[in-house]
């Protein structure tokens, strides 16, 4: 069972994963493109195939067997500029593919079975090494950073009553880091692993035009191993090998968040959420080498430095009625950046964001098709010589166009 969930895993992260700075901490901001669209304020509302994410208590309103697919294209710019050295490098220019498949079918008017695959965590950043010849020695070295997660979440919801929704999912993740980076010579690291965690939601609707929801995700946990590669490792005369076997820890720490939407007018709702990350448990992400001396060597240098700290992200949607078949959306979120300047470098860019986000959808007999559009706005940070390991002025800026399509294998009317 483990070798084939392991199998069906790595299928999927292969077709939908990238390296994507789409993310404060670890987690991906959104996931559907209602949701997106909404500014991502969707614990109190959860009402499509992207409940998995945000509540599983809301999958009780997907009344007819379903299927969702989502795909979104991250394009970042980042850029980092360290007059000091005559560094102004920009990131490379490429689109970041990645997305979420879900099917759910109700198994009685009350209850709702299903199982969505989607990308919840990822982070990591490209350079063209001529650009950092003056931090690498005069070197053109590659610098590129990778981690993602992929999930298999089978999903389960209960309507308790008219008022009360609950609902849960089992997370099976497998997770991959790619590193590239100077050391001795260059430095290249390929590991992956399994991990298992839980999210747990509730949704309350006190009166008919108001719902209240709360979601816990669980700490996810990965051992990844594989193989670490120190190109002039050989040139120390220690009698070191260029490679050995080389194992971390990683974690996505507890996220909570609360969430209402509130329906003012009959063709408008608004939503709202407050979504909390406990960051501040990740301190470092050390390396573990398969041999002393390389750990004695190489392992203080290679351990990834955090010192992240919690984060608190604060969000707002609108939703109007157009028509019974289209609506229009918006949103803004803050999205406050773990990272203090002690440890901002350019291969884990972390930055504080304001999002805009906007989005339309149409509701067809058998099909709804969401259309969203993501702005980030990145605020600059300067960190001076003494206050962090990589001085200089970061910034960053993501455009996140997307697209969902929901198909109903039953006739909704």
């Amino acid at each position: 069972m483990k070798k084939t969930m392991k199998f069906v895993l790595i299928v999927f992260v292969s077709l939908l994963v990238s390296t994507s700075v789409y993310a404060n901490g670890l987690n991906l901001n959104s996931n559907g493109s209602k949701a997106l669209a909404m500014g991502g304020a969707f614990v109190g509302l959860a009402d499509d195939f992207s409940a998995v994410y945000w509540n599983p208590a809301g999958l009780t309103q997907m009344k007819t067997t379903s299927l969702g697919v989502y795909l979104t294209d991250v394009i970042p710019k980042g850029t980092y500029q360290f007059d000091l050295a005559n560094v102004d490098a920009t990131t490379e220019s490429n689109h970041y593919i990645s997305g979420s498949l879900g099917f759910y079918t109700p198994l009685s008017d009350k209850l709702v079975a299903g199982i969505y695959a989607y990308i919840p965590s990822g982070i990591g950043a490209e350079w063209n090494g001529a650009d950092l010849l003056p931090l690498a020695g005069g070197f053109n070295y590659k610098w590129k950073s990778f981690f993602a997660i992929a999930t298999i979440s089978p999903a389960i919801a209960y309507q308790i009553n008219d008022m009360f929704s609950v609902g849960g999912a089992i997370n099976l993740s497998y997770g991959m880091l790619n590193l590239k980076q100077p050391g001795a010579g260059q430095y290249e690291e390929e590991l992956t692993g399994l991990a298992f965690g839980a999210t747990l939601g509730v949704m309350a609707r006190p009166i008919d035009n108001l719902s209240v929801g709360l979601t816990l995700k669980t700490p996810t946990k990965a051992t990844l191993s594989g193989d670490a590669v120190m190109s002039g490792a050989g040139m120390l005369g220690l009698g070191l090998n260029t490679t050995q076997s080389a194992e971390r820890e990683a974690t996505v720490p507890m996220w909570v968040g609360f969430g209402i939407a509130y329906q003012p007018l009959e063709k408008l709702t608004v939503t709202a959420d407050l979504q909390y990350a406990n960051w501040g448990s990740l301190d470092e992400i050390p390396v573990d080498y398969d041999n002393d001396v390389w750990d004695a060597v190489f392992g203080t240098e290679s351990n990834i430095e955090l010192k992240w700290e919690d984060a608190i992200q604060l969000r707002f949607g609108l939703q109007y009625q157009i028509s019974p078949c289209l609506a229009a959306r918006a949103g803004y979120y803050y999205d406050p950046g773990p990272a203090p300047k002690e440890t901002m470098n350019i291969l884990l860019p972390q930055f504080t964001y304001n999002w805009l986000t906007f989005g339309v959808g149409w509701k067809g007999k058998n099909i709804n098709l969401d259309v969203g559009l993501e702005y980030g706005m990145g605020q600059d940070v300067t960190v001076g010589l003494t206050e962090g390991m990589m001085p200089g002025v970061h910034g960053m800026n993501i455009i996140v166009p997307n697209v969902s399509l929901t198909y109903f294998l039953d006739n909704r009317q």
